[in-house]
């Protein structure tokens, strides 16, 4: 039985619509909520008995199945513990309809594996409402499933890379007749690698604290110095071997209170991702200053900058913008950065970098200004209160 026949005003059809099952003994409760779902845009089809509903999911599994508990024959339980042993745990969302002389049976079917349940007589826009909202959940977490498994697959990537080439500088080492500059050289670059592979397992641990919600910072007295001078130590040599000028613009003795190690990794994920995108010859400017009662740590750079319609996805975590996704990494050094960000009761934000684009080596901004160089860069900026 159903509330309304009549599908409620304002709940158009959507052609994004699920593939619905729906299993009832009753020819007339059927018919009904077969035509309100059908109108809303799913996809459904009809069992009147367990065998028949587990027929047609042998057919074609089904996103959603509403199953009514009280059927003759194999009941609505024992197709909930067949569905849900299936491969994979069945189908994705498993409803309920049981009358409300029926608790028992409704709470006996949650713990085998339903998601929600329906009392009847069920209002049709309730009806529609709770079957959008299961299907939309379950495709959230599709969609973060896959993404998931994108970033465990980048991640593997990542660290397959620097592990091959401690590999190989291995067995340069463990030839005896290896010059002592080579040596030095050869070393110089497994601390390197080290480095880069601590920073990538340092991202992933603070990811996973974040989405936790057991992130938090400690806040203590430091200074610009202490904060930057490690990044800049740390990125200098890459900056040279891409031929980009790193800068600082600031004052280094100011004083500040904030977690420094753990902004330090904000930071370091932003210059990081300034410095892979910018081209040869290019700039990126890490600069700090306070303004209107708030610090704020910019990194500029003449890269290719960041779309308008990229800037309120791209700090999400395991998205990327289409430069990103090119250049391959896991999509977390952003989403890390706001996380740490606001963890200091701050934000982080992306606009157009100010710097002009330099054209060619050795030209100044004036010289570049002056041609009339597009500014095209991208600009991200912390802003903590002070």
């Amino acid at each position: 039985m159903i509330a309304s026949d009549v599908p409620p005003a304002g709940l158009a059809g959507d052609p994004s619509g699920g593939d619905v099952l729906i299993v009832d003994d009753f020819a007339d409760t059927l018919a009904l909520y077969e035509a309100l779902l059908a109108e809303d845009g799913h996809r459904v089809r009809t069992a009147m008995s367990g065998h028949a509903a587990l027929a047609a999911a042998d057919d074609r599994e089904p996103e959603l199945v509403l199953l009514d508990v009280s059927m003759p024959g194999m009941g609505g339980h024992e197709v909930l513990r067949k569905l849900r042993a299936r491969r994979g745990g069945g189908p994705a969302v498993i409803m309920l309809t049981a009358a409300r002389r029926e608790p028992q049976s409704i709470e006996e079917g949650l713990r085998e594996g339903a998601d929600a349940y329906l009392t009847k007589p069920i209002d049709a826009r309730e009806l529609l409402a709770r079957t959008r909202a299961a299907l939309e959940t379950f495709r959230l977490r599709r969609l973060l499933e896959g993404q998931r498994r994108d970033h465990i697959a980048m991640l593997v990537h990542d660290l397959r890379h620097p592990l091959s080439s401690l590999g190989l500088i291995a067995e340069v080492l463990d030839g005896e007749d290896l010059p002592p500059d080579e040596r030095r050289s050869a070393v110089a670059t497994i601390r390197s690698l080290c480095k880069d592979m601590a920073r990538l397992i340092d991202g992933v641990l603070a990811a996973s604290r974040l989405e936790a919600g057991v992130f938090a910072v400690e806040p203590r007295p430091t200074t610009v110095a202490a904060l930057i001078d490690p990044t800049l130590s740390a990125f200098a040599p890459i900056a040279s071997r891409r031929r980009v000028t790193l800068s600082f613009e600031g004052s280094r003795e100011q004083a500040l209170t904030v977690d420094a190690p753990k902004l330090r990794q904000a930071v370091d994920n932003l210059v990081a991702n300034a410095l892979k995108f910018t081209p040869r010859g290019g700039r990126v400017r890490l600069r700090v200053g306070l303004e209107s009662g708030q610090w704020f740590i910019e990194i500029a750079d003449t890269g290719p900058g960041v779309g308008e319609e990229e800037r309120t996805t791209i700090f999400d975590r395991y998205r990327q913008g289409l430069r990103g996704r090119a250049a391959g990494g896991a999509g977390l050094g952003l989403a890390i950065a706001r996380g740490i960000a606001e963890a200091h009761g701050g934000s982080i934000s992306v606009t157009t970098s100010d710097l002009p684009t330099v054209t060619s080596a050795g030209a100044n901004d004036a010289t570049v200004a002056a041609a009339g160089a597009k500014v095209t860069g991208a600009a991200f900026r912390i802003s903590i209160p002070a």
